[in-house]
């Protein structure tokens, strides 16, 4: 009896200290902290160029929520903190992206995702290797082309347009609209250009297109005894075509050059049956065979 007493006593002097220590370890959950982002170069889109230390602001953050974290799964692009007294956020770096095709990422930024597209480098038309002309592929405008006032030329336009034969969106075409068939003459576009070879063989040739039925458009060589095409040229060829409309054809001749030859007249031209009529010409070029 005095025994069991004794355990009585016991539980009854430590039964109050254990309700107290309950009540004084009671946990309050932490707050629910939620964050927006801002970043400051627009909506997630980037060039090719790429971006450095770009800044995306994390807005939503309070003294309870002053802890996050940021990650990349890409090697192209990389997070860091960015300590900034006003409002904290987090630099972007992505490198330049030097393929043809975009690329997709998806960023975590305090536990918000921020995807981010990457446009692919801008294709130029490529290079046609020896060419004698200057801007052939017309990547740009249609410098380097014009019409001579003693070679007669029809009434027209000549113009840069973006629709390129290669489909790149960082090139174009030349566009040459003939407006009055009554004139007699095709609207023409000409450049000239040294031979530094008589007596050798060339090839020329383009990428021809129409809008319509309504004309033909042609490319000539003229051939001279003179450095810049002046004087009465010694040879002729012309090459004219009704190309099926709206479809990129090539264009590809030769012939040798005699030993006179001391410079070449290329000639685009665009005649309309029916005015106005519209030819585009992209990827020209006049080049010795080897």
């Amino acid at each position: 009896m005095k025994r069991l007493a004794l355990i009585l006593i016991a539980v009854a002097v430590l039964a109050p200290a254990a309700s107290a220590s309950r009540r004084r370890s009671t946990h309050h959950p932490a707050p629910a902290c939620s964050f927006s982002l801002v970043p400051v170069w627009g909506n997630g889109s980037v060039s090719p160029d790429g971006l450095t230390r770009a800044l995306v602001l994390v807005y939503g953050q309070t003294q309870e929520c002053s802890q996050w974290a940021a990650y990349s799964p890409v090697d192209w692009i990389t997070v860091e903190a960015a300590p900034l007294a006003a409002q904290p956020g987090a630099f972007v770096t992505v490198s330049p992206n030097a393929a043809a095709t975009s690329r997709t990422a998806t960023l975590i930024i305090a536990g918000v995702r921020l995807a981010i597209t990457q446009d692919g480098a801008a294709r130029i038309s490529p290079p046609i290797a020896d060419n004698l002309l200057l801007n052939g592929t017309f990547d740009r405008n249609v410098s380097s082309w014009t019409w001579f006032s003693h070679f007669p030329n029809g009434i027209g336009t000549a113009e840069w347009s973006q629709f390129d034969a290669n489909g790149s969106p960082a090139s174009g075409s030349m566009l040459l609209r003939d407006s009055d068939f009554l004139a007699g003459q095709a609207y023409q576009q000409l450049q000239c250009v040294r031979i530094p070879t008589g007596g050798g063989f060339y090839e020329y040739g383009a990428k021809i297109r129409t809008g319509s039925a309504q004309g033909e458009m042609a490319i000539a060589l003229l051939t001279y005894g003179s450095t810049d095409c002046s004087g009465n040229y010694n040879g002729r060829v012309e090459h004219w075509d009704r190309p099926q409309q709206g479809v990129w054809h090539s264009w590809k001749f030769s012939r040798p050059m005699p030993g006179s030859v001391r410079s070449a007249l290329i000639v685009l031209a665009s005649a309309a049956d029916t005015p106005p009529f519209e030819t585009w010409f992209d990827d020209v070029y006049l080049r010795e065979v080897r």
